[in-house]
């Protein structure tokens, strides 16, 4: 960036400055309070719009030198120029913005950065990309991989990754590293073994021996228990029901033995009630003739001699006539047809108990034959064999069932074997896969690689500029520490971290191709540093490394002898003029 003019009007302690730069390198000298740190920041102003002594934009009234109304600043680079309006504080910019402007415009900026700032510049700077995309290439070489050419395993692995990368080198190289060590439990967990590199690369799983025939026996002998088994089963039901029949039957016995023992009382009642309706019944037939009652019976006439007769009870006799009426024997008589009625239902009533006795003498005689020949006995002693029997062969089939499924779970294990050694080696893999990917990651890794690709041009170009300027080599440590001759910047004097920043600006605006440099209070160097200053400044100048140089210092007179591509301005009472000219008038 070569600057051609300068032109501020009333702008803090410039009250008229319009310069015509026509050498490289821009003196601006002149006593404490002329207004040279307000020339400075105006130029900063106009080229990034940032303003120094004011935050915010209704401030900008204060920028306004005391007495004026309005402030302008240009600052030209041939025909292009940014130009400022104060106090409204509008600009407008026909030069092409840089983000790195502000860090050559103001040398001690890169110093008061913090670390993670100071590396992201450095990487910006450097041309150095940080993307994911650029850092999932970066990972692909550094892993061996072409970009057209990464196996599907390695792609899923990079996919589970690279998106971490947005979180930072550190969050990437965490979660490659988690994953290393899950890979190494799975495969403890799969083998059962300690993991260990060269064991995990070799592993393959003890053979199994797995005798078929044996299983195949065993599993034959026990389909021929099952069958037996079943056949027991259904024989100890048939006992079982044979034994309960039997059970039954002789409760049936019982029962039938205790109602088959009144057979011969039942005869006996059954007679002695007969022959008391035979007794009884004259005794009725008597007492209703004396009573006149309508004789009992059906009447019928005689079929070979018309005589007069009574069918009753299944006796014919001949009908007594019916003669006189008897008042005693009527009172009587309904008492005798209720005891002749009683005996007739005992008659029925023993009768029935006969029957019944004789029913189950029969039964009696037809169960116990059946009983005689029903083989009870022998069938509980079938069934009690039986179960005998069944409980060693369930036995037996409980140890077949173990051995049968031992041999299953050695045949599992034999099938296995091929799965479990793919499983192991995959395993494997994943974990020397992301130990790798968690290497790439690590600080001595790809970060390494990037901060060397941004720092060793740099410090390059610092110890050369120093070279130049007979200084202390300034160096930036890969932590972002910044050294001089081995010493920390904290620990230096004001004028070496002037230095120091003076030879960082310088190599700030070399990479970023600006060419441009400001240093601000040049004045903190006296003698022999100063000439030192100035001849580094010229040869700067002189090896076109610079375009534009704008220096600031204070000094009692101007300064005489200076170098070819250095000139001198003199600043004070906020004016600004070429410094031959106040000599001139000075003179006079």
């Amino acid at each position: 960036m070569k600057i051609t003019d300068i032109y501020v009007a009333n702008v803090l302690g410039i009250r008229a400055a319009d310069v015509r730069l026509a050498k490289p390198v821009a003196l601006f000298t002149g006593p404490n309070g002329a207004g040279k740190s307000s020339l400075q920041e105006a130029v900063r102003m106009a080229l990034t719009g940032d303003t120094v002594r004011v935050a915010l934009k209704k401030e900008y009234g204060s920028l306004v030198t005391e007495g004026a109304d309005g402030g302008q600043i240009v600052v030209a680079c041939g025909e292009q120029a940014n130009s400022v309006m104060l106090p409204s504080g509008k600009l407008k910019r026909e030069l092409d913005e840089d983000p790195r402007l502000p860090l050559v415009l103001d040398a001690q900026r890169f110093a008061h950065l913090g670390a993670a700032e100071r590396r992201s510049f450095l990487y910006d700077l450097m041309g150095v990309k940080i993307g994911v995309d650029e850092m999932r290439a970066r990972l692909l070489d550094k892993l061996g991989f072409r970009a057209d050419a990464v196996p599907a395993p390695a792609a899923a692995r990079l996919a589970a990754i690279t998106p971490m990368l947005r979180a930072g080198f550190e969050a990437a190289h965490k979660e490659a590293a988690d994953r290393a060590r899950g890979a190494k439990q799975s495969w403890r967990n799969a083998t059962g073994e300690t993991y260990g590199s060269q064991k995990g690369a070799t592993w393959r799983p003890a053979p199994v021996e797995f005798d078929e025939a044996a299983l195949r026996k065993l599993t034959g002998d026990r389909a021929a228990l099952d069958d037996r088994i079943g056949e027991l089963q259904q024989q100890i039901g048939a006992a079982d029901a044979a034994d309960t029949a039997a059970r039954a039957r002789a409760s049936k016995i019982a029962d039938l033995r205790t109602r088959a023992a009144g057979y011969a009382k039942a005869v006996e009642l059954a007679q002695l009630a007969d022959e008391q309706v035979a007794e009884f019944l004259p005794k009725v037939e008597a007492l209703r003739v004396l009573a006149g009652a309508a004789p009992a019976g059906t009447e019928c006439s005689c079929p070979e001699c018309g005589a007069l007769l009574r069918y009753l009870n299944g006796v014919l006799s001949a009908a007594a006539a019916v003669g006189a009426r008897d008042a005693d024997a009527a009172a009587k008589l309904p008492e005798y047809e209720q005891g002749l009625k009683t005996l007739q239902n005992a008659v029925a009533n023993r009768k029935r108990d006969l029957e019944a006795a004789d029913a189950a003498a029969t039964q009696l005689r037809a169960l116990e034959d059946d009983a005689e020949n029903s083989g009870a006995a022998a069938a509980r002693e079938s069934g009690d064999a039986a179960r005998s029997e069944l409980a060693d062969l369930q036995r037996r089939r409980k140890q077949l069932d173990t051995d049968i499924a031992t041999l299953r779970e050695i045949e599992r294990r034999a099938a296995g074997a091929a799965d479990l050694a793919k499983q192991a080696a995959a395993l494997h893999d994943d974990v020397a896969a992301y130990e790798a990917i968690a290497d790439a990651l690590a600080p001595n890794g790809i970060p390494a690689d990037l901060l060397s690709e941004a720092l060793t041009p740099m410090n390059e170009r610092l110890v050369a500029l120093a070279e130049m300027s007979e200084w202390a080599d300034v160096t930036i440590t890969p932590e972002m520490d910044i050294f001089a001759d081995g010493r920390a910047y904290a620990l230096l004097s004001e004028s070496e971290c002037w230095r120091v920043d003076a030879h960082i600006a310088a190599a700030i605006s070399y990479f970023s191709g600006l060419k441009l440099l400001v240093l601000d209070r040049a004045d903190v160097l006296v003698g022999p540093e100063r000439d030192r200053l100035l001849y580094w400044l010229d040869d700067l100048a002189y090896t076109e490394q610079i375009d534009t140089a704008l220096v600031f210092m204070s000094l009692k007179t101007p300064p005489g002898g200076l170098p070819e591509a250095i000139e001198a301005f003199w600043v004070e009472g906020g004016q600004v003029a070429p410094a031959g000219q106040h000599a001139i008038r000075e003179a006079a």
